[in-house]
């Protein structure tokens, strides 16, 4: 595998040069392009297809909620993480329903955005269970008929496949997942990549959303 390509979306140009210092600095990972707002960044997505989209959330013209959500229907298989000054339930809650795997916040530490890139873009979890549970619910208490193809590709997973998307929906890490159902974390993570491929989605965050909104999972995997 190539590295993780990466589209930085902020409006403040001091904000985009120490992102991509730090992402350059990282082996496995290639920024590919830089925006100044929402707009921007799909127009620049349209030429690069970016693996993932570090994407602020308060900017001129097309803020990042609405970017996400457009970027997200142009480009199913793109992650989102948003990078905010706002640490707020709801613009996180509003991110994740717009399509976003999770979030991070601008004073936080280098290693902590590598960690992120490398983790989103590997399946892994990022969003704390108890935040997750809360977009959870917020998507399931606003219900809408999902059109045919999103429910494609949800006839095709195995039970023990629907197992382990339960316990995502749930919050549950690879580590987490493995011990409850007596798995290595290697067979996890298998199961974790063939879900999100199967359901059609770019990372475990919106493997849940999917799944709940839906209706793939019933209860919020309970």
């Amino acid at each position: 595998m190539g590295p993780v390509r990466v589209l930085i979306v902020d409006d403040h140009e001091v904000v985009r040069e120490g992102l991509r210092a730090i992402l350059e600095d990282e082996e496995g990972i290639e920024v590919v392009g830089e925006a100044g707002d929402g707009a921007e960044a799909l127009s620049i997505a349209r030429q690069v297809t970016p693996d993932l989209v570090l994407m602020d959330i308060n900017m001129p013209r097309m803020d990042g909620v609405e970017a996400t959500r457009r970027m997200k229907s142009l480009f199913p298989a793109t992650s989102v993480v948003v990078i905010t000054v706002f640490d707020d339930e709801a613009h996180v809650i509003d991110a994740i329903r717009a399509g976003a795997a999770g979030y991070i916040l601008k004073d936080c530490s280098r290693d902590l955005v590598v960690h992120t890139v490398k983790a989103v873009n590997a399946g892994a979890a990022l969003l704390e269970p108890d935040l997750l549970r809360q977009a959870l619910e917020s998507v399931a208490s606003h219900p809408t008929q999902p059109a045919p193809e999103m429910t494609q590709g949800a006839e095709t997973l195995t039970p023990r496949e629907l197992d382990v998307l339960r316990l995502i929906v749930d919050g549950l890490t690879n580590r987490q997942i493995a011990s409850r159902l007596h798995l290595s974390e290697d067979t996890v993570k298998k199961h974790v990549q063939s879900v999100i491929a199967k359901l059609q989605v770019s990372d475990r965050t919106q493997a849940a959303v999917k799944a709940v909104r839906t209706g793939i999972v019933g209860d919020l995997g309970r």
